[in-house]
């Protein structure tokens, strides 16, 4: 615990002034997504990532330097995933009866995101450390962070691939509830809990605080089973 404690600590106290491209660029990604009318392809994180990245390559930043400048950032996100909590607690007395309908959606679509990086990049004769950073794609970036480190992947790539997977799913989340004439706001946000992580839940609590609750259940329990399952089996896969 101490020890948790203290890399807590280290991480919050390496903050650097650098930390303010990240919240300029994050409100310039805001103001667009709402002169868009909040579209999907307009989203902060779509206007933000490009500008903030431009501005390391023309400041000839290194990656790695801004990634620890932004460490309050960091471990707030962890904490702001933890009080996603407080809404689902709302909706506890509804969910008795969903709960094996809930399980079987989150084990089986955890998996099959994980697995389908695997048989798709073997299949592409991938390097395995490719493959090691792609497979957490479809959790949320705390614990993607996390699996990529202890299987030795690169985080700079999995913390864009989580990104990108994230607004892929919120783009393409209506047309296939639509398609499918799915209705029911839980079911709508416990899929993009599962399938767009942090971002999809997001995209979810502008729909209902319902939807929300629903779909931080989606990442929570998929962040959970992610952890579980992927790291074992990615050993097993080999270096």
């Amino acid at each position: 615990m101490s020890e948790l404690i203290m890399h807590q600590w280290q991480q919050i106290t390496e903050s650097s002034w650098l930390i303010f491209f990240s919240i300029l660029g994050f409100s310039v990604g805001v103001f667009v997504y709402r002169r868009c009318g909040n579209h999907p392809l307009s989203h902060p994180l779509v206007i933000s990532t490009p500008l903030i990245g431009l501005t390391l390559y023309l400041l000839d930043i290194d990656y790695g330097v801004y990634y620890s400048a932004n460490g309050i950032l960091n471990w707030l996100l962890g904490a702001a995933t933890v009080a996603l909590a407080v809404p689902l607690s709302q909706q506890l007395k509804t969910l008795s009866v969903l709960w094996p309908t809930i399980l079987l959606t989150v084990l089986s679509g955890g998996f099959f995101a994980a697995v389908s990086v695997l048989v798709i990049g073997s299949w592409l004769i991938l390097e395995p450390i490719a493959i090691f950073s792609l497979v957490a794609k479809s959790v949320t970036t705390p614990i993607a962070i996390i699996i990529t480190e202890q299987l030795g992947g690169l985080i700079a790539l999995i913390t864009f691939l989580v990104l990108f997977t994230g607004i892929v799913g919120i783009v393409v989340a209506e047309p296939i509830f639509k398609f499918f004439s799915l209705h029911d706001e839980r079911w709508q946000g416990l899929i993009l809990g599962v399938t767009a992580h942090a971002i999809g839940t997001l995209k979810a609590f502008e729909k209902s605080p319902r939807c929300g609750a629903f779909s931080t259940i989606g990442m929570g329990l998929n962040g959970i089973w992610t952890a579980l399952f992927l790291i074992p089996l990615m050993q097993s896969f080999g270096p």
